[in-house]
């Protein structure tokens, strides 16, 4: 039976393929979903009520660890899809399916926002048969990364739009004192990071605005080894032990920080005021920001700029979600040319 491969990497390509499974058998296709073993993907794949094939693991911080068992993951999902009939492969920039898609002449569909990871763009763009991309994201960053012209298929719309317009949201009650301050570290094992420090860059900055300002600070971390570093680094947060959905926990706070990508895109989209904290500019979040979605903030402004905020935190927060609302009925997601694609 002609099989639909979905190679998921990270929490956010599990949301993307528990849709892209519903296209694929809706066209009477098998789906296999491929994962790895990484802090937050076995939660995301219970929450999501999904059953993945686990092979391999992420490579952690280290260089040689990451080429090692990128090349252990390489050569045991080829034995894994060799004998399979497979159509489509659908991934998020793996560097591991793209491979194997490009070497075995198969369709393959690279759905990606994240051209700073540079890293895995190399790798993986000029491979790819068609990459899905939003028009936030300048064609000349792909092609400079070696993609065909022809490759690219862009819509002006965002990736979290696919599960934020489709997922019922159901807020958590965390039983604790307003206004509450969600915080997202960054993802220290990323290789288009590089520091070296396993808590987060604007852990002592948090220490300080929670201390003057008296808020209640909820973290999410990645890593078990983020968590532990940052139950030290902010003795007063609530730092989360396991995965928890993360629209519920945005839903469930008055204010978003976040220092990576995807949570501070789901946060600004969802309507609550959003502080973005990623070392350097990126283009969703530049697109966000026009858009008077988010604030960018260096570590050395987020004291001032949490003040501003929570001294009238109801009142901006009615505003963020009028915003929204208007924004997200505007834009689209990929799901729609994911579907033209997989005929």
């Amino acid at each position: 039976m002609e099989t639909v491969w979905f190679d998921a990497l990270t929490p956010k390509h599990i949301r993307l393929a528990s849709f892209v499974k519903q296209i694929a058998e809706g066209k009477g296709y098998q789906f296999l979903l491929t994962t790895r073993y990484y802090d937050e993907i076995p939660g995301m794949v219970e929450l999501l009520g999904l059953k993945p094939e686990f092979v391999g693991r992420h490579g952690g911080s280290s260089l040689k660890d990451k080429l090692r068992y990128s090349f252990e993951r390489l050569d045991a999902l080829l034995d894994l899809v060799v004998d399979r009939e497979i159509k489509y492969v659908v991934c998020h920039a793996s560097p591991e399916a793209t491979r194997i898609g490009f070497g075995l002449g198969l369709e393959t569909i690279n759905i990606n926002d994240s051209p700073h990871a540079e890293a895995v763009a190399r790798l993986t763009v000029p491979l790819t048969t068609k990459l899905i991309s939003s028009s936030f994201i300048p064609k000349k960053v792909w092609t400079v990364y070696g993609l065909r012209r022809n490759a690219l298929v862009t819509y002006r719309g965002l990736e979290v739009l696919t599960w934020i317009r489709r997922q019922k949201i159901e807020p958590l009650n965390l039983g604790l004192r307003k206004p509450v301050v969600l915080f997202r570290p960054e993802e220290v094992k990323a290789s288009y990071l590089k520091h070296s420090m396993s808590g987060s860059f604007i852990g002592s900055k948090l220490r300080e605005a929670q201390g003057k300002l008296g808020f209640s600070l909820v973290v999410l971390p990645r890593y078990e080894t983020q968590r532990k570093a940052l139950e030290e680094i902010l003795p007063d947060a609530y730092v989360l032990k396991r995965q928890e959905e993360g629209l519920s926990l945005i839903s469930s706070c008055d204010v978003f920080i976040g220092a990576g990508g995807t949570m501070t895109w789901e946060a600004a989209l969802l309507g609550k005021p959003t502080i973005s904290a990623f070392p350097t500019k990126l283009y969703v979040g530049s697109a966000l920001e026009r858009l008077g979605l988010l604030t960018r903030a260096a570590p050395s402004t987020i004291l001032g700029l949490l003040k501003r905020m929570l001294t009238n935190y109801d009142k901006l927060e009615k505003r963020s979600e009028s915003i929204a609302r208007r924004v997200v009925s505007q834009l689209k997601d990929p799901l729609e040319i994911v579907d033209t694609l997989i005929s």
